[in-house]
């Protein structure tokens, strides 16, 4: 099962993107769980109300998010087609160029000198143009539907942890400073994967993200967030 989800991630969503998400998710999830703070004795019935604020504003983050990320990579996927549709019908063809060669940087050809690159352009020159690309009217894949249901699931599920303590322990400032250190853990853990990803050493990216988390969230708990 956990095979079959990371082969589903490393598929549609890329390391970078999962982790800017899950650190996006607790931080929302933190944010609904100061609304405790707007109130002077907090009852059973604030903290219900509380875990499902905390559900219902990622679960519309992660919709608005991943339905955007989508639109995003359906634009982008318009526009390559467009610059290699422009290459083999020659139109406008040194603008063109130079917009392909400015599409390569960043990616997996990147290394490569200009002549390099210019290369592969001119393979991708060859070939017929098919339809204009600006008469088709394009629409969501199955694959780009894909995406936006994983930064959803991200989004709703890095709820749970977050809330837990709300429901374990009945004293709500040690629930609150618990949801905080769980907080801040995963801070930690996204520092350190973020550290391995960059080649660099995990414990001090997780200590500071972690740490700078954990500061964060406490002062602005103490502030009346």
């Amino acid at each position: 099962m956990l095979s079959r989800i990371r082969n589903f991630y490393d598929n549609y969503l890329g390391v970078g993107d999962r982790l800017g998400e899950a650190f996006y998710g607790v931080w929302m999830a933190v944010v609904s769980i100061g609304l405790l703070n707007s109130v002077g004795e907090i009852a059973p019935d604030h903290v219900v109300y509380v875990i499902f604020v905390a559900f219902a504003v990622n679960f519309l983050w992660g919709v608005i998010d991943g339905v955007t990320v989508m639109l995003t990579n359906i634009i982008h996927r318009a526009r390559r087609d467009q610059i290699v549709h422009d290459l083999r019908t020659g139109a406008q063809r040194e603008l063109t160029v130079q917009t392909a060669l400015k599409d390569l940087d960043g990616t997996i050809v990147s290394p490569l000198d200009k002549p390099g690159k210019q290369s592969i352009i001119a393979a991708l020159a060859e070939g017929r143009p098919g339809e204009d690309p600006k008469t088709l009217r394009y629409r969501a894949s199955k694959e780009d539907w894909y995406v936006a249901l994983g930064i959803l699931v991200i989004d709703v599920l890095l709820v749970v942890p977050v809330v837990v303590p709300l429901i374990v322990f009945s004293d709500m400032a040690v629930a609150v400073y618990v949801s905080r250190l769980v907080a801040a853990l995963i801070f930690a853990l996204l520092g350190a994967s973020y550290a391995r990803h960059m080649h660099r050493s995990a414990w001090p990216a997780a200590l500071l993200l972690g740490g700078l988390g954990f500061g964060v969230f406490t002062l602005a708990f103490e502030a009346g967030w």
